[in-house]
């Protein structure tokens, strides 16, 4: 399972089993689920569509893939997010805790702003960070 820097898949080294991550993904109601990793080796995920009931599992799955695979920071682009449930809500908070269990830290960019009063009102704010780009595209805390 690996992802090289230019957004392609490539077997992990010593991987028993030949899985790629996929750059991009369909699932359930979701449109679409994809995955770059830049050369600095920050993983971007970039949601598109729903994270409900039932696409949060996949979405999960792929998410964790893409954090075993690559580590380090990973943001999740949520700006294409159009709903999001509490199942979905809950596979963030899963993919959070995967990654710290990791070693890596998972950031969420441009939630919709529904999507941030629940993550205040449930009290995630710290384990679900939000996270803003400057002009020059750097992430900050928001």
């Amino acid at each position: 399972m690996g992802h090289s820097t230019n957004g392609t898949a490539a077997s992990e080294a010593g991987s028993a089993r030949q899985q790629q991550l996929p750059g991009t993904v369909r699932l359930a109601d979701m449109r679409t689920l994809s995955c770059l990793v830049s050369q600095t080796g920050q993983t971007t995920v970039t949601f598109a569509g729903e994270l409900d009931i039932a696409s949060a599992d996949q979405a999960y799955e792929y998410v964790r893939d893409a954090i075993d695979t690559d580590g380090g920071q990973v943001l999740l682009d949520l700006a294409g997010l159009g709903f999001c449930d509490a199942r979905g809500l809950g596979a963030l908070a899963r993919m959070s805790r995967d990654a710290r269990q990791a070693g890596s830290s998972l950031h969420l960019v441009a939630p919709p702003p529904r999507l941030r009063k629940i993550i205040r009102i449930t009290g995630l704010e710290d384990e679900l960070p939000v996270h803003r780009g400057d002009q020059a595209g750097h992430v900050q805390v928001a």
